[in-house]
Parts: C-alpha cells; structure tokens; sequence
C-alpha cells in the first residue's frame, strides 16, 4: 500500500487490505461462514451489506439466492454473470445500491443477513433505519450478523487498544501509511461504543443477542429475531 488518500472509489487488492488491517479478520470470516450452516435454510435468502469483492458469499455453502449489496463500484464484482465455483446455482448476485434507502426484501426474505464492518461509515442518524429494515426483512427465527470497530468507554481503555493495534499493524503497514490512512478516515467512519451499538440493535427489535468475536477495538454480534 502507497501512502495516497484512502478511499472505496479507487483502493486495489481490497482483500489483501482487509486481512492486514483488521486482526484475525480470515479467522472471524471463518467462523461466520461455520455458523451460516446452521443458520440459513434451504430456498432462502443471504444478504451481505456492504459485501466489497464478494468474498464471505462466493465461500458460503448456501443453496438459495445470494446476494450482495454494496455502494462502491470499484469493490463490487465486474458483473453477475461471472461464474466463481462449480455450481451456477450457488453463485451470488451483486448490486450497487445504498443500503440505507435499499428495501432488502426485493430480494426475497433472508434467513442471514450480514453486516460485516460496514454501518460505521453511514451517518449515525441513518443506522436505526438500517437495522430495523434489517430485522422488517428477516425470516421468523432468522439471524443477523453484525461486525463493526468500536471506541471504548474510557480514555485509558481507548488508549491501550489504540496502540497496542498500532503496533499491530506495524507489521504490515509504515508507520506513515498508518497515520495517514487514521486521518483519512476522519470524514468517512464514526465508531460508536459497544453499548451504543446493542442500545440501537434493542430499539430495532433485537432482543437476542450474543457477541460471536472481539479483538482489540473490533467485535461481531449475532442477534435472532424473535420476542423478548
């Protein structure tokens, strides 16, 4: 990675990006790829927002529809009729679309619908929206996956994780690009807290919950629809 600005619209190797970012990012997408067996159902719907190259669906084992949404052209894609595996029938279907204004149920009721580092960079006002669409669109019994960073609760508590993934990302990243990317992210993503975010899942109707994966400031939550 060079030291230019960082932005969706023109970032390459987004994969390649992603992993050396994010701490144990292959490990997390592994694990929602093992619980999406035992979550999606046959004839159904996945929905990934925010679904950048493709690559959670086109691993997914999942005989229904698949299908990815995101706003940035440059991640998504080249087209819908590119072949990824063996089965035509198991390949997803990619859609630039905002996911605040995007009604999901155009694409039939998901069983799973994921979020996977992605409502951070809408506008906080937007994000109940979101997530009560989300829950609206879902099966009875179906689940949600959301996965975002978060800030923590104290100025010691932000600090320590701050640094100590600095020095993770170190390993992959100069210590100019790291600062650079940190500024250019200033007017793209606005973290809330992890109570911020369970406070906003209860008020779309999220009841049942459990936290899947953290690492320093990144967490996964899984929520059920259903009743309190």
């Amino acid at each position: 990675m060079n030291s230019t600005e960082f932005s969706f619209d023109t970032i390459r190797n987004f994969d390649e990006h992603i992993n050396n970012s994010i701490p144990n990012y292959d490990l997390l997408q592994d694990a929602i790829l093992s619980i999406s067996e035992f979550i999606t159902m046959p004839d159904t719907t996945v929905i990934d927002l925010g679904c950048s190259t493709g690559k959670l669906l086109k691993r997914m084992k999942h005989s229904g529809r698949k299908v990815g949404i995101d706003w940035s052209k440059n991640l998504l894609p080249l087209s819908n009729l590119t072949l990824f595996g063996d089965d035509p029938a198991q390949e997803p279907e990619f859609y630039e679309q905002d996911i605040v204004t995007a009604d999901l149920r155009q694409w039939g009721s998901p069983s799973l619908v994921t979020s996977i580092f992605t409502l951070q960079f809408i506008p906080k006002e937007y994000r109940l929206q979101v997530l009560r669409g989300i829950r609206q669109s879902l099966l009875d019994d179906g689940v949600f996956i959301w996965a975002e960073k978060v800030v923590c609760e104290s100025g010691w508590q932000q600090e320590l994780t701050t640094f100590s993934y600095y020095d993770y990302k170190k390993r992959s990243f100069s210590a100019e690009e790291i600062m650079q990317k940190e500024q250019d992210l200033r007017q793209l993503m606005r973290c809330n807290t992890s109570e911020e975010n369970q406070e906003l899942a209860r008020k779309a109707g999220f009841y049942q919950s459990q936290l899947l994966w953290k690492f320093f400031n990144f967490e996964c939550w899984l929520y059920k629809k259903g009743s309190k």
